[in-house]
């Protein structure tokens, strides 16, 4: 992948930009990574979200062999995804998420944008990733993104939304 760098604008004066994590933001990505999710665990429940479970050796391996990109707004990292090829032409997300206090500032559809954008210019058609089907709004941001619920997995901590997006 060739090296990312984009920059946004906002309407409020903030920018935000959007940069591929280097194997010195493994510390970084694996904090973020446990703020955001803390908030996204799955309520009601008593199983761990699977991103709350990860080691900063599987966050290295992910920066790795995974592309993993960072939202920085202000010079303050913000919010991460990560994809990586499944097949030729298909791609799967995964762990995007945004810090609280940012939410509702169009940084997660940013990341969603510069991935698609990525995954694009590599040949990919179609992306798929997995949210949890108990959080509806999360499902109603990938829906307004236009990604569509395709299947629900049941596994024994929660159900999965299956959710995909054709790119061509």
């Amino acid at each position: 992948m060739s090296k990312l760098a984009v920059s946004y604008q906002e309407t409020e004066g903030k920018e935000v930009r959007i940069r591929k994590a280097t194997s010195q933001d493994v510390k970084l990505i694996f904090d973020l990574t446990k703020r955001i999710f803390q908030d996204y665990n799955v309520p009601n429940n008593s199983s761990v979200s699977p991103a709350l479970l990860e080691t900063k050796e599987d966050v290295k391996e992910d920066i790795e062999t995974k592309e993993v990109l960072v939202a920085i707004s202000n010079n303050k990292p913000v919010g991460s995804v990560r994809y990586y090829s499944l097949a030729e032409n298909k791609f799967y997300l995964s762990r995007l998420g945004v810090l609280a206090g940012y939410r509702g500032q169009k940084i997660g559809s940013k990341l969603v944008t510069a991935v698609e954008k990525q995954v694009r210019a590599q040949g990919g058609e179609k992306i798929i990733l997995h949210s949890a089907y108990k959080l509806k709004k999360l499902l109603r941001f990938y829906q307004n993104l236009g990604y569509q619920i395709s299947g629900l997995q049941n596994k024994s901590d929660y159900t999965r939304a299956i959710i995909s997006k054709e790119l061509i």
